[in-house]
């Protein structure tokens, strides 16, 4: 005896279970990110620090050669520290922040120098560096 099948296989319930699976999904989705995409952050107090420092108008910049003939560069002149000691006493006006730009193998001693020269003058020094590559 052959037995006979009476109803054929239906395979399209079985690809909407994952369809309507995935349509909840992305619904779901859409309702909780609104409320993330409203808000900008979380507020943050920056606590107060001696070393944050006001914008600087006009600044006086120092640039110190590195290693194998280290100099100081002053408005475009090459000198010493004691020739620059000797300038920024001649300065006048209200710009009295010095920024010094040094090179990565530029001499310790040397930005020492330049930074005492600039203090006992009356200037604020500000070391500028810059990120590793």
């Amino acid at each position: 005896m052959k037995l006979h099948r009476t109803l054929e296989p239906g395979f399209a319930p079985l690809l909407l279970l994952p369809a309507a699976n995935l349509a909840a999904i992305l619904f779901a989705f859409s309702l909780l990110s609104g409320g993330f995409l409203l808000q900008p952050g979380i507020a943050v107090k920056v606590p107060d620090s001696p070393f944050l420092l006001a914008p600087q108008r006009d600044p006086r910049v120092v640039s110190i050669t590195g290693e194998p003939l280290p100099a100081i560069f002053f408005d475009n002149r090459r000198m010493d520290a004691a020739e620059l000691g000797d300038r920024l006493a001649a300065l006048q006006g209200n710009a009295r922040t010095l920024i010094i730009k040094a090179d990565r193998r530029a001499p310790a001693d040397l930005i020492v120098a330049v930074a005492n020269a600039g203090v006992t003058r009356g200037f604020s020094v500000v070391l500028a560096t810059s990120e590793e590559p």
